[in-house]
């Protein structure tokens, strides 16, 4: 079980992924903004952010950023979770410091496939207990 941060402001995406990470037997840590993300990401070193771009109290992509200064989040997975889904919307996500990129809306395989993809580890144990 990894634990995943989940960055979302929106109720109903925030809901969407957290019924997924735990049908995923992940633990989903959840937070509404880019300033209490950093705080907690900190504390609790998540193995995988899902973030959302358009945060208040700190961008997505000042986020990313501002993680990436840090030691310890140098080989933190971040992917982008946004309906701002244009090639250059996924350019600065990328460039700002995330490892990859889901358009909103997506289909909950969508994100399945994500989270076993920056987490195969864990992928390859659920896979194996079902």
């Amino acid at each position: 079980m990894a634990r995943i941060l989940i960055v979302e402001d929106d109720a109903s995406s925030m809901d969407l992924a957290l019924r997924i990470v735990r049908l995923a037997r992940h633990e989903p840590i959840t937070t509404m903004d880019g300033e209490t993300a950093f705080a907690v990401a900190q504390a609790v070193h998540p193995q995988l952010i899902l973030l959302d771009l358009h945060i208040p109290r700190l961008d997505g992509y000042a986020f990313a950023r501002a993680v990436r200064r840090e030691t310890w989040g140098k080989d933190l997975r971040i992917v982008a979770v946004s309906a701002s889904a244009t090639p250059p919307d996924r350019d600065r996500a990328i460039a700002s410091g995330c490892d990859g990129f889901l358009a909103k809306p997506y289909y909950p395989e969508q994100l399945r496939a994500v989270i076993d993809q920056y987490l195969p580890a864990h992928a390859k144990r659920t896979q194996k207990d079902r």
